[in-house]
């Protein structure tokens, strides 16, 4: 429910940092998933969401999650 980016803490940021691991885009998210989730959105958290966002053509793909990419993901639930 709430913006996400580089420093936030939290429960939110542990479940974003394991649907990009589940979803499995790329390098970034296998590296992700090497370091595990960690409830801090750290660079690696940046990287793997950027590269979802391009896979899945999200614009920005800058590695934010902001309102856009909020959206897309509440599509998929």
């Amino acid at each position: 429910t709430r913006d996400l980016m580089l420093g936030s803490v939290g429960n939110d940021v542990r479940e974003l940092q394991i649907l990009l691991i589940g979803k499995k885009t790329g390098p970034q998210a296998a590296l992700l998933e090497a370091n595990g989730a960690t409830h801090y959105f750290g660079v690696l958290t940046q990287a793997a969401l950027a590269e979802y966002q391009i896979a899945h053509s999200i614009v920005p793909a800058s590695g934010y999650f902001g309102p856009v990419t909020r959206a897309h993901f509440n599509i998929l639930q």
